[in-house]
């Protein structure tokens, strides 16, 4: 298990535990008062159980304050990464092309044919091998049947999506998918990163299978090439 990933009862709470430098006054400020009672009762004098009830009153208070966000993110994230971490394969295809793929001499080694991208300075390209060398053309549409999706956004406030996905292009349909979760810490350590300036990593759920797979991965295990080529599509 990761450094700062707590399990109980199947849950995985994600702190490094920083905020425990906020409770550590009051939780000091208790022992003292604590240990205080049977001085008190050695020297008999009165009990004085003001200062504990304050002070365990206060470090309750303080450990609810920095660390419920944990929990809430911990609560999250567990259901998500259930839900959507991991590699999920819904059924097979084979295919001569791919949209959304670059690279055309090592897929062409696996065995598409060509492969389609929509270039930001050249638009919309179809890549293919001619006489052993990478070649291109501009295409007014793509012809290719599924399409790799790559997708990163925010699920939760702290909880962000790393997604691939290969759909078919005419209904949307998910073939399969591969993606992990980034997890950020609770207010109190994230507080205490952006003070210090120490270095951050998020938290990463994969789940199981290929959690952060590269498109390469989740291309070569969801789709094959076609067994008889369609000649003169590109």
């Amino acid at each position: 298990m990761d450094a700062g990933v707590f399990e109980i009862f199947g849950t995985r709470y994600y702190t490094h535990g920083f905020g425990l430098l906020l409770v550590a006054p009051f939780a000091f400020w208790f022992i003292v008062s604590l240990i205080g009672v049977p001085i008190r009762l050695l020297e008999r004098k009165p009990l004085q159980w003001y200062g504990v009830v304050v002070s365990a009153f206060c470090t309750f208070v303080m450990l609810i304050v920095v660390f419920w966000d944990v929990y809430q993110i911990g609560q999250q994230a567990t259901k998500l990464c259930n839900e959507k971490a991991g590699l999920h394969v819904y059924r097979t295809a084979e295919t001569d092309s791919v949209l959304g793929l670059s690279g055309i001499e090592h897929w062409s080694e696996y065995g598409f044919e060509f492969l389609e991208d929509n270039s930001l300075s050249k638009g919309k390209l179809r890549l293919f091998m001619k006489d052993g060398k990478q070649s291109y053309k501009k295409v007014d549409q793509f012809i290719s049947q599924y399409e790799l999706l790559i997708t990163r956004k925010k699920l939760m406030p702290k909880i962000k999506i790393h997604q691939y996905q290969i759909i078919e292009r005419s209904n949307s349909e998910i073939l399969g998918e591969t993606a992990h979760l980034r997890i950020d810490g609770g207010w109190a350590d994230m507080a205490f990163y952006g003070l210090t300036g120490f270095t951050y990593t998020p938290w990463k759920c994969k789940g199981d299978g290929m959690g952060d797979a590269s498109p390469i991965d989740i291309v070569k295990v969801v789709l094959k090439p076609i067994q008889e080529c369609q000649m003169g599509r590109i």
